[in-house]
C-alpha cells in the first residue's frame, strides 16, 4: 500500500510539475510522504534527469570458477598446500 502511495504522490507531483511521472524521484516522494501531515500543500519534488535511450541487457554474468570445489576439510587442504611447498 506504501508503494502505490508513493507512486500516486509521484503522478500529481509530475502532473503539477508537466513532466512524466517516472522522472519523479520515487525517494523524494516517499520522504514527502513521511515528512507531511494530513493537509499539508504538495511541494515540488524533485526532477531526475531525462535518461531516453538507457537499457541494460538482463543476463546472468557468471564464469566457471577454475578452482576445484572443496569436498574435503580445510585442514586437509592445508596440509595437502603446505606439503607440496615445502617439497617443491
Amino acid at each position: 500500500m506504501v508503494y502505490n502511495m508513493v507512486r500516486l504522490v509521484m503522478a500529481e507531483a509530475a502532473r503539477r510539475q508537466e513532466v512524466a511521472a517516472n522522472r519523479i524521484s520515487f525517494v523524494d516522494a516517499l520522504r514527502w510522504l513521511l515528512d507531511s501531515k494530513p493537509g499539508d500543500e504538495l511541494v515540488p519534488l524533485k526532477v531526475n534527469p531525462d535518461r531516453s535511450g538507457r537499457a541494460e541487457p538482463r543476463v546472468r554474468k557468471r564464469r566457471p570458477k577454475e578452482f576445484p570445489v572443496m569436498k574435503k576439510p580445510r585442514s586437509e587442504w592445508r596440509k595437502q598446500l603446505m606439503g607440496n611447498t615445502l617439497a617443491g
